[in-house]
């Protein structure tokens, strides 16, 4: 049996999650101390605390490396989901105290059962530190094992925030207004970005340099019956959008979604900026031409327009890392809101 105990708030997300195991994660909220000091720490990385070099270099450790370092779906060059660092609890400095994203581990006999404590912001902000105790190495692992997706929905989360409190002051108003205007929904646009498309239901907002292209996508669609939400139908709908509305630089190119080398991965997820959403994560491609980068997308039904509206995210960086990229789209889908 393992028992949870949460001395801070996160009732948004709780709210957020269908994850049955997330909201037993989440059922006891206080307010946290106010903290001003900001979190520190590249984009996508978790700090994992040890109390010995034994448990960073044997199952503990290598349990964390192997969830949270495996690779991110849908990005053609190999990036891990987050970055790993570590250090003992004897170096556990102030300065270490800011990191964004906290892993501490304790191992140790007068631990009865397993434990799972976390907390945001308790010594920066934003900032996501969870601690698992348990007696024994192998319970330690087993209560890491069956709590790691719920683990990582938090890091990801802090993540958004960090990279919205980012954006958010540079707001590009005319986009911003733009968008509300001919879709009625609202979303953070950074400063760099511009408007390239628009038709009925349709936007194409992109942001280009001489390195990379990010682009955002937002369509809507009638909603007839739930078989639009299936997995073939989204693809064939994707694609339908994009070979229409995205050309390629080449004469008569134009994108399309990967379906070989990277097939699309969809799932349903409670997390998004309503109760039910389709993600959808993969890769594009142009027919006509030999450019290719990562997507992600959520489809939602927009009951107050009417409808299915989807979002999407896109990076274009021949030869560079993308996840980093592609997690700052996220953030700015995240911060959606269809009812502004």
């Amino acid at each position: 049996m393992v028992t949870f105990h949460f001395s801070s708030c996160f009732s948004r997300f709780c709210l957020a999650v269908g994850f049955a195991f997330l909201a037993s994660l989440l059922t006891s909220c206080e307010s946290p101390t106010q903290r001003t000091a900001r979190s520190v720490g590249v984009t996508s990385e978790i700090l994992v605390v040890t109390q010995s070099p034994a448990q960073w270099e044997g199952a503990p450790g290598q349990a964390v490396r192997d969830y949270f370092g495996q690779a991110q779906y849908g990005l053609p060059q190999e990036e891990p989901i987050f970055k790993i660092a570590h250090i003992q609890f004897d170096n556990m400095s102030d300065m270490f105290k800011k990191h964004r994203n906290i892993l501490l581990i304790e191992i140790g006999p007068g631990q009865e059962e397993p434990l799972i404590e976390t907390r945001p912001d308790l010594w920066a902000k934003p900032q996501r530190v969870v601690k698992i105790r348990a007696k024994s190495t192998d319970e330690w692992v087993e209560t890491f094992a069956s709590r790691k997706e719920g683990l990582k929905l938090l890091y990801d989360q802090t993540e958004r925030e960090r990279l919205l409190t980012i954006l958010r002051p540079t707001a590009k108003a005319s986009v911003v207004e733009a968008l509300y205007k001919h879709m009625g929904v609202s979303m953070v646009i950074p400063d760099g970005f511009f408007v390239a498309k628009t038709e009925h239901n349709f936007m194409w907002i992109r942001r280009e340099t001489s390195e990379n292209s990010q682009g955002l996508i937002i369509w809507r669609l009638p909603y007839r019956d739930t078989l639009q939400l299936k997995s073939a139908y989204l693809i064939y709908t994707r694609d339908s959008i994009v070979s229409k509305h995205i050309p390629g630089p080449s004469p008569g190119s134009f994108m399309t979604t990967d379906k070989e080398f990277v097939p699309p991965m969809i799932k349903r997820v409670g997390y998004f900026v309503a109760d039910f959403a389709v993600e959808n994560r993969g890769m594009w491609n142009l027919v006509g031409d030999y450019m290719a980068g990562p997507y992600l997308s959520y489809t939602v039904i927009d009951q107050k327009n009417g409808g299915l509206l989807t979002v999407e995210g896109y990076v274009y960086a021949p030869n560079k890392d993308k996840r980093d990229l592609l997690r700052q789209l996220e953030a700015m889908m995240f911060s959606l809101n269809i009812n502004p």
